[in-house]
């Protein structure tokens, strides 16, 4: 009987020794939660009930506490378990915060114009659309770029403090135009506006215009050009023609022909002609006039677009 109750102490006493080392070796976690029935999870494992008091004794360290009740936001945190014990007070269903107001930011007008047509506006890189433009800003610094067929781009930083114009005056592109002629010291007409004489150099502004190359005794060289890059236009003008117009009076003409100026032949730089009125080029020409047996010859300067009218004249001289 007394070996028994020696052997009972033993192993109680062995398993006082094992409990004390259990217990040594974990914490007691305790979770209030303001609402129950909620279930506890730690690290995503479910470990219980809390209605409204949870406790359990878990190895002390860091773990992701999760508090959740259906129909209620969950509560959610990081906690560390000391060797001592830890309490969690897990509010469920807390009213959602509310952030603070924020002042009103006023805004301005940005009011943008352009001289050319079809000009493409953009703020701080965004698309506007064509000017005019308003557009709602911030007091700030803006940068506007404008773009237009035809005109170089414009790009300029705007201040806004307050509502605010800007009124942007884009240079049209402009390219090198030389012009020159057959005919030196002729005069160059663009839109009908006389601007030089050949050889004659400017630059044109992008664009389409009307063409004119004159000079005296040759016809206008006239063309349609289009501005849109450096170019060398050539006018070749062309001599107008001087008329010479063969009359002989009546007086002289025989009656007993019916046609008697058929009879006339008329000859230019020795060139039998079909009419007494003929063109000629300006310079200086050999006219002969033949009736039959008898001619009258003479040279006659022409000048371009001149009308000569020849009339020979017949007399007698007395030896």
């Amino acid at each position: 009987m007394k070996r028994n109750l020696r052997s009972f102490f033993v192993i109680f006493l062995i398993l006082l020794c094992i409990g004390g080392v259990f217990a040594q070796a974990t914490a007691l976690l305790t979770i209030e939660a303001s609402e129950g029935p909620a279930q506890v999870l730690l690290n995503g494992k479910l470990l219980g009930i809390a209605n409204p008091k949870f406790a359990t004794r878990v190895k002390p360290g860091t773990y992701d506490l999760i508090v959740r009740k259906t129909g209620l936001p969950e509560f959610r945190q990081k906690i560390t378990i000391p060797a001592s014990g830890l309490t969690v007070q897990a509010q469920l269903g807390a009213a959602a915060v509310i952030p603070a107001p924020q002042p009103v930011k006023q805004l301005f007008t940005l009011t943008i114009t352009a001289n050319a047509p079809n000009a493409q506006v953009s703020v701080n890189g965004s698309a506007m659309g064509n000017a005019p433009v308003n557009v709602s800003v911030e007091a700030g610094t803006y940068r506007v770029q404008i773009s237009a067929p035809g005109y170089e781009n414009y790009d300029a930083n705007v201040s806004v403090t307050n509502n605010t114009s800007l009124a942007a005056t884009l240079k049209q592109q402009a390219s090198k135009i030389t012009i020159t002629a057959n005919v030196q010291g002729a005069e160059v007409y663009l839109n009908n506006v006389k601007t030089g004489t050949t050889p004659f150099t400017t630059d044109l502004p992008f664009g389409s215009y009307n063409l004119k190359v004159s000079a005296p005794g040759y016809q206008d060289y006239a063309a349609g050009i289009v501005v849109n890059g450096p170019q060398t236009i050539v006018a070749n003008l062309i001599p107008l023609m001087a008329t010479l117009k063969i009359n002989i009076p009546e007086r002289y003409l025989g009656k007993q022909h019916k046609n008697p100026l058929a009879q006339v032949e008329l000859y230019v730089d020795n060139i039998k002609q079909k009419d007494l009125t003929i063109a000629v080029n300006p310079g200086t020409h050999n006219i002969r006039l033949e009736f039959g047996v008898l001619a009258i010859e003479s040279n006659v300067v022409c000048e371009a677009g001149k009308t000569y009218t020849l009339e020979p004249s017949f007399g007698f001289t007395v030896k």
